[in-house]
């Protein structure tokens, strides 16, 4: 088996790596396939994928994307590449999908219908045999619970396991409803009251706020809007960093609109006295929407335009015919005010055969059980502590 190639042992079935020149010109095979499968994640889109890869230091990354074929038909893609990093502060080479580092969730496998067994085990074989690249840490982030890699992983078909299934983040979403009103209806009484005492309170201040919502790829010039409201909003609080301010999420977002369609996205723009206030920034994909990223302006806090914001593009949203409004990782509060539904985000871990691959192993290994030994010393303090309940054999031992 040479490095570029390999045949796998169904008859007419193969694998082979793709070239960096192949690459970009393979967008319309690439979303052909994307939109005929399973698959409803934006950020498995090739505008995603190869933006990332393209605008990326690529100082010490190759790329590993894996093509399946059946006969000449494409019917899979491994969106994967390595580069240098670090795990738990050991120097390591690191395998893994493209678009990890630009928050990307919903990372995968893409596969034709009928196909998704066959390309999982088929990856999953040769990631195990150090193929397409050899690697210390392999480390696939961004998987959800209803993803053909992880559904196939879970389904125990999966012989030589070897691996680690790590719970990474919460996804919330919200499963919309046919109308903007029978939504509404589903929220609870105190967020319904609250928006609107919000609302009030903003007119009464300010006059009447406008929302637009405006296409990405016609309004570019929104990222500005978006990139200065961001600081201003995290410079606000004192003692935390937002990933998302820096050049190279600019260069990164700014390129990635020069590549999207009409219907793959909108700013949502509130503005009073024409000055923009909060601002929200979403793609489309299948009928979902992506809460990707937001900015407000802390003078207007008091009044809650980011949640109002969020309002009225869920609002745009059911209109354009959208199923979720997903918000994609992270826990926050104000999320929650608006879905009760949540998706855990998993990665796999692998560990390579070499000497930073099994020292990352070990370490990882005696981790996860001190943080395990922690979580039980923790509930069973919680356990004594409620009035009450005193476990005879654990009396004394603790305190």
């Amino acid at each position: 088996m040479n490095a570029c190639q390999a045949s796998a042992e169904k008859p007419g079935f193969s694998i082979r790596r793709m070239t960096e020149d192949e690459f970009s010109r393979y967008r319309d095979p690439w979303n052909r396939l994307l939109d005929a499968s399973c698959s409803e994640s934006f950020f498995l889109k090739w505008e995603w994928i190869y933006t990332f890869w393209e605008t990326m230091d690529r100082d010490d990354a190759e790329l590993q994307v894996c093509l399946f074929h059946e006969g000449s038909r494409l019917v899979g893609i491994a969106p994967l590449y390595a580069y240098s990093s670090t795990f738990m502060k050991i120097p390591v080479r690191k395998l893994a999908f493209l678009g990890d580092r630009v928050a990307g969730d919903y990372m995968d496998i893409i596969a034709e219908p009928g196909y998704e067994e066959t390309c999982c085990r088929e990856v999953m074989r040769r990631l195990r045999r150090q193929y397409p690249a050899a690697y210390d840490v392999l480390e696939l982030d961004g998987l959800c619970a209803d993803s053909i890699l992880y559904r196939y992983l879970q389904s125990g078909n999966d012989a030589d396991k070897g691996f680690c299934l790590q719970p990474r983040f919460d996804c919330p979403r919200t499963i919309l409803a046919a109308s903007y009103d029978k939504y509404m209806q589903g929220l609870s009484a105190s967020t319904r009251y609250a928006l609107g005492r919000k609302q009030r309170k903003l007119e009464r201040a300010c006059g009447k706020a406008v929302t637009r919502h405006l296409d990405l790829v016609n309004n570019p010039h929104m990222l500005d809007v978006l990139f200065d409201l961001h600081r201003k909003r995290w410079n606000s609080m004192e003692g935390k960093q937002s990933t998302f301010s820096s050049s190279y999420r600019e260069s990164f977002n700014s390129r990635l609109l020069q590549r999207l369609e009409e219907d793959d996205g909108f700013f949502s723009c509130m503005s009073v006295d024409d000055e923009p206030v909060s601002i929200l920034y979403i793609f489309l994909y299948k009928n979902n929407a992506f809460f990707y990223q937001n900015g407000w302006n802390p003078a207007f806090a008091a009044y809650g335009v980011g949640l109002l914001n969020i309002q009225q593009a869920i609002e745009y949203a059911i209109g354009a015919g959208c199923r979720t409004f997903d918000f994609l990782r992270g826990e926050e509060e104000y999320k929650y005010k608006f879905c009760e539904d949540s998706r855990q985000a998993y990665a796999i871990l692998l560990f390579g055969p070499g000497m930073h691959g099994r020292t990352a192993k070990a370490i990882f290994r005696i981790k996860t059980w001190l943080k395990g030994l922690l979580s039980r010393y923790h509930n069973i303090r919680t356990l004594i502590a409620v009035p009450g309940i005193q476990p005879f054999c654990l009396q004394g031992r603790l305190n």
